[in-house]
């Protein structure tokens, strides 16, 4: 009999736009993929479509719950203020993230498909889902916890280290705090995290990286000595602030200075949605807004690219707009925060900026096309050691082979 794993999961990874989005969803069909029993509880906003979610159901045979989101429903004045008095006389609720899985309706359904399907493990994505585990505790039911990132820590970078903020870190700490005692196991997605949650007592932890890398892999990569060479960067959305700071970074500096520099060496391209209107007076026709590509659409403009152009100013977790052109073979300049402690070395595998002259110094090295060769044969050959399937498949397997 096959063992059998509930997912609970925030909002259902469908459309699967984002890199954490492309990691849940990869890793719901990955466990069925590996011969497991999979059903799946999550979140749903009223823009998603009901239908494609059904699709994926029936198609993976998957069962998928959703619940809306307490937060998002009408509600009248009194029902909203006790709503809120709930959260604000429980300190651990503080974290508004974690106090949306602490409700009468979400933790009914989890009791209510647990007791009935009886899972053999609870495979959480994402550290504030904790309200729920008691739940799992209480029938003696392995918990495994997948984490995003170390969510004060991101949360401090995205949104400025503010007196407001640091009082919004502490809930946010002790989410962390409780997922590491109640967890059974912990995936940290980088070894920079992996240490953090060693620090803070996390005893089984494991890395695994995004799980939607393994389909970016690519053989091999095509070079030729050419002008203009073609770089990019892609950030999902600009309404996310490292994104936003790192595409200002691009068009306000680094483009104006290299286009100075080098006339008509080199022609941008920016991918992803919301751009703010502030940035538009920067595209031109060596500064070019690409839109959203998705599948097979990204894979063909990948293919005619030379450089990828990452500037990484903050944020915790992995950034698959840093990860994906390695996996491509596409020549990287990012800055060295970004990698996270994975051991890509400069020079050998990517090449490393922290300023906008750096970056500009590492365009201009890039017109080399034996360098350019050279960054993305040994980029792909390491990526594939770190983020083949088989490697991330076996990460997993290990740890569910000891606890389902």
């Amino acid at each position: 009999m096959k063992k059998r794993i509930l997912v609970i999961t925030p909002r259902f990874p469908l459309p699967a736009l984002g890199a954490c989005e492309k990691d849940r969803f990869e890793g719901i069909k990955q466990l069925k993929r590996l011969g497991f029993d999979v059903q799946v509880v999550g979140k749903a906003f009223d823009f998603q479509s009901k239908k494609d979610i059904e699709d994926f159901s029936c198609q993976y045979d998957i069962p998928v719950t959703l619940l809306p989101y307490e937060s998002q429903k009408k509600k009248d004045g009194f029902e909203r203020l006790f709503f809120y008095f709930k959260r604000f006389i429980n300190p651990f609720y503080w974290d508004g993230a974690a106090y949306e899985y602490a409700h009468k309706e979400t933790i009914s359904t989890v009791k209510k498909i647990t007791d009935e399907w009886k899972p053999n493990a609870a495979w959480f994505d994402y550290t504030y889902l904790w309200p729920l585990y008691g739940i799992f505790q209480k029938r003696k039911i392995p918990i495994i916890t997948r984490s995003i990132n170390f969510e004060p820590t991101h949360f401090l970078e995205e949104d400025g280290r503010t007196f407001g903020n640091y009082l919004k870190f502490l809930p946010k700490l002790i989410s962390e705090l409780i997922t590491i005692r109640k967890s059974d196991f912990l995936f940290a997605i980088t070894p920079d995290e992996e240490k953090v949650y060693k620090k803070y007592g996390a005893k089984k932890v494991a890395i695994l990286p995004l799980r939607g890398l393994p389909r970016c892999l690519r053989e091999r990569h095509t070079f030729q000595q050419k002008e203009p060479l073609n770089v990019f960067f892609m950030g999902s959305t600009y309404n996310v602030r490292h994104n936003k700071e790192a595409l200002r970074l691009i068009l306000k500096d680094i483009a104006p200075r290299v286009i100075r520099a080098h006339p008509r060496a080199f022609k941008f391209y920016i991918l992803g949605t919301k751009v703010p209107e502030e940035f538009n007076q920067y595209f031109n026709e060596y500064v070019v807004y690409a839109g959203r590509k998705l599948d097979k659409e990204l894979d063909d403009f990948l293919d005619i690219m030379d450089i990828a152009l990452i500037p990484s100013l903050m944020g915790a977790g992995m950034q698959q707009k840093i990860f994906e052109p390695l996996c491509c073979g596409i020549p990287t300049i990012i800055s060295p925060r970004g990698m996270a402690g994975y051991h890509f070395d400069e020079n050998k595998h990517l090449l490393f900026a922290r300023t906008s002259n750096e970056f500009t110094e590492a365009l201009t090295r890039l017109r080399d096309v034996l360098l350019r060769k050279k960054l993305s044969e040994n980029a792909q050959k390491l990526s594939q050691e770190l983020f083949s399937q088989e490697k991330i498949d076996n990460t997993i397997l290990n740890v569910l082979n000891q606890w389902v």
